[in-house]
């Protein structure tokens, strides 16, 4: 009891107080021979003065606060341009934080949405060409998946596009195809019914589906008793078997519904490479473990079958760095931008509170002559600069919630969960956690200034302090331009970088150009009559007005798609295989694409299914297998058809198939009658508008087989920017917040001169009086905001030339430290800075001498 007691007051009384009547109450209890009672009863009569007097304490302090909290908000409402500015510079500061970090949040910070997702691992197969994540050959994955012990599951996809006939008009939509244990691998479960049984995927596979909820609530109303309802994809009646959530989003947000994937593939080539794996390990195997045993199946597989997998090793990463790694750093980038907005956004409302305190230091000299203590000045206005900061802060939040939706419906890069950002607790904690932040940067300093005014000077209305808070402002001000300089430096980068990106010759022609997908169902088109439907197809475009040329070809250029084929050479003469793009393409595709036409011709009609086996090669091709001799009529050879050789016919333009920020890939082209592809890209250019061409080629589809449907309709300069908006949209985040970062710079930079003067009175006017001109005088003040822009843009540019090698997988063509970026930057901050310094500066012309004297 007596060790209780002695808790209860160590946690109530003083510790010197605390001793003192511990020692009394041992010394009585000794005497009285262990009365307990009567320890507890004085004890409870010890500790109850303390805690009155504690209750009485934080009574007068929330009164005293209550009444700041009170006085604050009377003050800040007379002072409503002050309060106005500082809350909206508060609120745009938070506000982008927030946003930001609402992304980052969900793409960098929380798990995978999947059962013990930092078990889950994607794997690649590693091409010769040095492309470290290539599709993998179906008869790799399952030798993979049988030989390794590793994984506790091993699964595999494919994208796809198919035609959904039922319940409603045919519509093309993305799919997946997958093997049946992808949901267990991944950890999840459907939310009706089932996923593939393993008995599904067996030789050609049951024509069962799984629909993905979007298309289930948009296509057939979300009935619960779908399950068991066949419906018709390419022309095959499916059996749902069950319908995923829409969070499962694998392999991207875009699918609509998955297929099993046929184990038969794996008797295909291994040349033919377009599977996608992702492994959970098996319980205390680790990354490395894993890679370390894939790597010796790799080289056996590589021995066994040297004329396809030559060269081909395995790729290991974690699933969330294979889903987010893309992003990772443009992310990074965005949250220290905004990290550096709010602190210019901080030292604004700082300066602010600088000059609203040097404003009130008489007033605050006779609360201080009264008896008000520092500590209390000092908590007076710290309350007013949290007033402000709450304010602040909750502007922030609705700005952030209308952010995060432009964010999500402007963003077109597949940045990961983009769809499930919010605005939710953790988010909200966030802002919260930055708004105090930002009360106690912006608002302690002023708050510390203000209260240790010393009363005589401000009684008397001395000028140092006034110089003391200019000063202050002023390094607050070259802190903001050295900020706002290594921002500015990085948007410019960015923007130089795209500027040379965009000039870099796409090898084709994008004006006035349509593209339309079409994919043909296998079982309903046989290979001999593919190329029919798209002769038709094709000759009802050419009859159109204004058509200058229409075909048929794919995968396009900068589609991303890859497809990376062995080639022989010449009869003549043996050298080690060439890899390149095979490319399927009909008459007129060379130039409805706008793809020059360098030697010999392009496909014609007489290059039919019976005739001799002929291919078009670009001059990146003609150059690696020919060298400076003439290709046209030399022979080549595909690693898919070893048996036939194909005769060159032509040679055109080199063209980007990945991005324009790597070199021109080689290309070989086959004609569609000799090598049928079920699915192509019609490409019409015509002398007027596209979009016109559209409904046409729609007519036309459905007139020649009412259950195709056209799909990804697009222009073919949309198709190009396209391949540049990762690019396009970092620049353009990193420019608005630079540009804001800038003007709420040139935003102090106006104060601090404009307070300059307002405080320089006397001084100004003694230097008239004396026969100085105003002119000299307002270029006084100019120089002296220069003064602090250079030394702001020196700190600036030094932190730039530090951080900039963080941005040098975001640059093409341009060095991270470029000096003519630094150059401009340093240039247009200066001159802006002068300006920003002038409108001020020129009050100087309007002063009245005499009357400032005489006030002075």
């Amino acid at each position: 009891m007596r060790r209780l007691a002695r808790l209860i007051l160590r946690g109530v009384l003083p510790g010197d107080v605390r001793e003192t009547i511990v020692a009394d109450l041992d010394a009585e209890f000794d005497r009285r021979r262990g009365s307990t009672g009567w320890y507890v009863r004085q004890v409870a009569g010890s500790i109850a003065p303390a805690l009155v007097m504690r209750t009485r304490r934080l009574a007068r302090a929330a009164a005293d606060a209550a009444q700041d909290a009170r006085f604050g908000v009377r003050l800040l409402v007379r002072q409503k341009t002050f309060t106005i500015a500082s809350v909206l510079t508060l609120a745009l500061g938070i506000g982008a934080n927030t946003c930001i970090f609402s992304l980052v949040d969900r793409v960098l910070l929380r798990p995978l949405p999947y059962a013990e997702s930092s078990r889950l691992l994607r794997i690649w197969s590693a091409n010769p060409r040095g492309i470290p994540r290539g599709a993998i050959a179906p008869a790799d994955f399952f030798d993979w998946r049988e030989q390794s012990r590793s994984f506790e599951s091993l699964a595999a996809y494919t994208d796809t596009d198919v035609t959904l006939t039922s319940a409603g008009e045919p519509v093309q939509l993305p799919a997946a195809q997958a093997t049946a244990n992808l949901t267990a691998t991944l950890g999840v479960s459907p939310m009706i019914g089932r996923w593939f049984a393993p008995a599904e995927t067996v030789g050609e596979g049951q024509p069962v589906v799984v629909l993905g909820e979007r298309l289930w609530r948009s296509r057939f109303g979300g009935v619960p008793m779908i399950e068991g309802r066949t419906i018709v994809i390419d022309g095959i009646p499916r059996g749902v078997v069950g319908v995923m959530p829409d969070a499962f989003a694998f392999p991207s947000r875009d699918a609509r519904l998955w297929l099993p994937l046929p184990d038969k593939w794996r008797s295909q080539t291994r040349s033919a490479r377009f599977l996608a794996a992702v492994g959970r390990l098996a319980p205390g195997v680790t990354l490395d473990a894993a890679a370390a045993e894939l790597r010796p199946i790799a080289r056996r597989l590589e021995s066994a079958f040297p004329d396809t997998n030559r060269g081909y090793g395995v790729t290991v990463a974690s699933l969330t760095d294979a889903v987010v790694g893309d992003v990772r750093r443009p992310l990074l980038v965005l949250l220290a931008a905004s990290l550096a907005m709010l602190l210019i956004a901080c030292a604004n409302v700082s300066g602010l509170m600088l000059a609203r305190g040097a404003a009130r230091t008489r007033e605050l000299a006779i609360r201080a002559a009264v008896g008000a203590s520092a500590s209390r000045l000092l908590r007076q206005q710290f309350v007013e600069a949290m007033l402000i900061a709450v304010l602040g802060g909750a502007a922030a939040v609705l700005a952030a919630a209308w952010g995060i939706g432009v964010l999500r419906a402007s963003l077109t890069v597949d940045v990961p969960f983009l769809d499930r950002v919010s605005m939710d607790g953790r988010v909200l904690a966030g802002a919260a956690a930055i708004t105090v932040i930002c009360a106690i940067v912006s608002g302690l300093f002023p708050a510390w200034r203000a209260s240790r005014q010393p009363g005589s000077e401000a009684l008397g209305g001395g000028s140092r302090t006034t110089r003391g808070h200019v000063r202050v402002r002023q390094a607050i001000v070259v802190t903001q331009i050295a900020v706002a300089t290594a921002l500015a430096c990085g948007a410019l980068l960015l923007a130089r970088s795209l500027e040379r990106l965009t000039s870099v010759p796409a090898g084709f022609a994008a004006d006035r150009t349509l593209l339309a997908d079409v994919s043909l169902p296998a079982r309903r088109y046989k290979p001999d009559t593919r190329a029919a439907f798209f002769d038709r197809a094709l000759d009802r475009l050419r009859a159109m007005p204004d058509m200058q040329a229409a075909g048929a070809g794919g995968p396009l250029p900068l589609s991303g798609q890859e497809g990376l084929l062995r080639f022989g050479v010449t009869q003549d003469r043996r050298t080690d295989p060439e890899r390149a793009y095979v490319r399927w393409a009909t008459p007129g595709y060379f130039a409805a694409m706008g793809i020059a036409q360098r030697a010999g011709r392009a496909f014609s009609a007489a290059d039919r299914a019976d005739s001799v086996p002929v291919a078009v090669i670009d001059e990146e091709l003609a150059r690696r297998l020919f060298g400076q001799e003439d290709p046209v009529g030399r022979r080549i050879q595909l690693s898919m058809n070893r048996a036939v050789w194909r005769e060159v016919v032509g040679v055109v333009g080199a063209v980007h198939q990945t991005s324009l920020d790597r070199p021109a890939e080689p290309h070989a082209y086959l004609p569609e009658t000799q090598l049928a592809s079920t699915a192509l890209t019609i490409v019409a250019r015509s002398g007027g508008d596209p979009a016109s061409v559209a409904a046409v080629l729609r007519r036309a589809v459905a007139d020649i087989d009412p259950e195709l449907a056209l799909s990804n309709v697009r222009t073919l300069a949309d198709l190009a920017a396209g391949s540049t908006r990762p690019q396009r949209q970092n620049t353009l985040l990193l420019g608005v917040f630079a540009t804001a970062a800038v003007l709420l710079t040139l935003i102090g930079v106006y104060g601090v001169i404009a307070q300059i003067v307002a405080q320089s009175a006397r001084e100004l006017g003694v230097r008239l009086a004396l026969g100085a001109s105003g002119r000299s005088i307002v270029a006084l003040t100019v120089r002296r905001a220069l003064v602090m822009a250079l030394i702001g843009v020196a700190a600036g540019s030094l932190v730039a030339a530090v951080a900039a090698p963080a941005l040098r997988s975001m640059l093409y063509g341009i060095g991270p430290r470029d000096p003519l970026t630094f150059g401009l930057v340093i240039a247009i901050l200066l001159a802006s800075a002068a300006v920003a310094a002038y409108v001020p500066a020129r009050r100087i012309l309007r002063l009245d001498v005499l009357a400032t004297l005489r006030v002075e």
